[in-house]
């Protein structure tokens, strides 16, 4: 089971490390994150190009995030304080450290594509992480997969659906490494994914589809 995100209530922030935290004390098996570069060139865990919050002053603010500084962007208040504490962006460093002293594993959505497989996996590997994440290849493929390989030999990697499962067809060892994810729980996508001897991620699931979902007998459940 992996948290999107991590685990959102109340006041706590998607891709916080309270998030992150809260999803382990749910009892989630993994965590899933996004890493992406800003512009000198440090991973942070942020979804879109852009990361909004407020500034020391208490004023909103909107980054460009590959134009703008890791610190800058890392001071942001993401929420005002409160049980959690004070929730910033953090750093992929951070998130990989949180998760070290969990025990949960992280999927890594690599916002970069081709461009961050090799730094994503070097600060796995600086991390302790070797064996515990799986890689959001973001279309990288083949190449993708090789460049991590040569760093964490125990990788595993995701990507969207049949198409991945084409890529990867060739690739021996896809029945233990590569998740194909979807959210179409149909007969037709899921045993076509099957047919190409992937492994099946389910996601975007919620009280209202797990039933749906479950049923497939997917390897891996991603909750909002």
């Amino acid at each position: 089971s992996s948290a999107h995100r991590g685990f959102v209530e109340g006041k706590l922030k998607e891709n916080s490390l309270a998030a992150f935290y809260n999803a382990h004390l749910k009892g989630a098996d993994m965590i899933e994150t996004d890493a992406r570069f800003t512009s000198d060139g440090v991973l942070i865990a942020n979804h879109n190009p852009t990361a909004q919050g407020f500034n020391e002053k208490g004023e909103a603010v909107t980054y460009v995030v590959a134009d703008t500084p890791a610190e800058k962007i890392c001071s942001l208040i993401l929420s005002e304080d409160d049980v959690w504490g004070t929730q910033r962006i953090p750093t992929l460093e951070q998130v990989l450290n949180l998760a070290y002293h969990t025990g949960l594993d992280v999927n890594i959505d690599l916002k970069n594509g081709y461009a961050a497989a090799e730094p994503v996996a070097k600060t796995v590997l600086k991390c302790g992480m070797i064996g515990r994440v799986v890689y959001a290849l973001n279309g990288s493929g083949m190449k993708g997969i090789e460049t991590i390989l040569a760093i964490d030999p125990d990788a595993r990697f995701i990507d969207l659906g049949v198409g991945f499962a084409r890529t990867v067809q060739a690739f021996p060892e896809r029945a233990k490494r590569c998740f194909c994810y979807t959210n179409d729980f149909s007969d037709e996508n899921v045993n076509a994914i099957r047919d190409y001897g992937c492994l099946l991620a389910l996601i975007s699931l919620n009280e209202n589809n797990f039933e749906s979902a479950i049923c497939k007998k997917p390897d891996m459940c991603e909750f909002l």
